[in-house]
């Protein structure tokens, strides 16, 4: 067997793995760490009260950079999702808490990469305002560098997410 042909096997093999775990990987690291496979948050945890909210100010002080399809996501109100309150249990991060109040209020939120990242709420998709536009979030006025799918939420927390037209 040529090496050429070694290489496609292991490729294939790769493949292959890759195909057969990833539909377990979650519930697997859920069972590893005693959390809710759909939830993520673990069952005996405590529960705590947040708030969180979409904000699309930030777009509308900004409306001439964004583009003609994206002028009709934008409510006059500057809320795509008012602010409202949510019981979740400890552990749960902003992301989670996002995903939930949007499910909930049936506002589509669209996430990528590892740690995923939000690339779209309702919508308005990250360059929609420009090459720098996109969403970011507060927790409690404090714009976090930290993934929204890694900081989790503490008793009263207000988690704001925002579509940032520039970054001044």
């Amino acid at each position: 067997m040529d090496k050429k042909t070694k290489r496609n096997i292991v490729i294939a093999v790769i493949f292959l793995v890759v195909l057969l775990v990833e539909p377990f990987w979650r519930p697997m690291m859920a069972a590893i760490k005693g959390e809710d496979a759909t939830s993520g948050s673990s069952p005996a945890g405590e529960k705590i009260t947040c708030t969180v909210g979409v904000s699309v100010q930030p777009a509308l002080d900004n409306i001439d950079l964004m583009t003609e399809e994206s002028l009709a996501l934008l409510p006059e109100s500057g809320w795509m999702l008012e602010p409202v309150e949510m019981t979740v249990s400890e552990g749960t991060t902003c992301l989670e808490v996002l995903q939930w109040a949007c499910q909930e209020a049936e506002i589509p939120v669209v996430t990528s990469g590892e740690p995923p990242f939000v690339e779209a709420i309702g919508g308005l998709n990250n360059g929609d305002g420009g090459d720098v536009s996109g969403w970011t979030y507060t927790l409690n006025g404090e714009q976090l560098m930290v993934s929204a799918a890694i900081q989790t939420v503490q008793e009263g927390d207000e988690v704001v997410f925002s579509f940032a037209c520039t970054w001044e």
